[in-house]
């Protein structure tokens, strides 16, 4: 479904990653790991073209994304849940999820799939009137995902879902990432909880200073003694 082929990205004369190359096929979860500053959330701002990269390719359903504005790229069916949220703090939370719905024009399956977010995360309806800046860190999160959710994403973009919520809502996280791989969604997830990303995911790869050093399916890398001593604590 998603291909980058010897991607290079630069800030300014600063080469952030360096000739990636990846793939998630249809129906994948694929973990994004490593250390902060590895490029994991450039790829992702590659990928959703917020970032254009200086060469290599990055082909999304047979489509070449270096030609689609950034504005353009959620209607190819990518949707990108960002690092820190990223919500609209004085719209409502109702607003915010019908931000996500922007594209579309099937009004009975909008309604629908707000149910479907409400069942997710209960707290969502509850709070559908409140603005959004109220939230807590692990509200905004479920917001952010249901926002993303909203568009019915072919694929969706998940950056550092779980970064500093408290234990509860991390484990809340990971139980609807889990669910939505069940349900056939196709994911590319950024996490440095190494762990708790290679619990979900099928395959990984390990971004080190801009480069993939390693790959493999997600039982290899969690043997791997590489991964144990840097994201694992073993």
């Amino acid at each position: 479904m998603l291909e980058l082929n010897g991607v290079d990205i630069y800030y300014g004369n600063i080469k952030a990653v360096k000739e990636i190359s990846l793939k998630v096929e249809e129906g994948e979860l694929v973990a994004l790991l490593g250390a902060n500053g590895a490029g994991k959330t450039t790829t992702l701002r590659a990928i959703s073209g917020t970032i254009r990269p200086r060469s290599g390719t990055i082909v999304f359903k047979g489509l070449d994304l270096s030609k689609v504005s950034a504005h353009n790229v959620v209607g190819t069916g990518i949707a990108h849940c960002p690092e820190g949220r990223q919500v609209f703090s004085r719209l409502s939370v109702l607003e915010n999820l019908m931000l996500g719905a922007f594209l579309r024009r099937d009004k009975k399956e909008i309604n629908r799939d707000l149910e479907w977010i409400y069942t997710l995360f209960p707290i969502l309806a509850e709070r559908k009137k409140q603005s959004a800046g109220t939230l807590s860190g692990g509200e905004q999160q479920m917001l952010a995902i249901g926002r993303a959710l909203m568009s019915r994403p072919s694929l969706i973009l998940f950056d550092e879902p779980s970064l500093g919520l408290a234990p509860l809502f991390v484990e809340k996280i990971f139980e609807v990432i889990r669910y939505l791989k069940g349900e056939g969604k196709t994911i590319l997830l950024v996490e440095q909880n190494a762990y708790h990303a290679l619990e979900v995911a099928d395959r990984g790869y390990v971004l080190e200073t801009g480069s993939i050093k390693l790959s493999g399916t997600a039982g290899e890398l969690l043997a791997n003694d590489d991964v144990k001593k840097a994201y694992l604590g073993g």
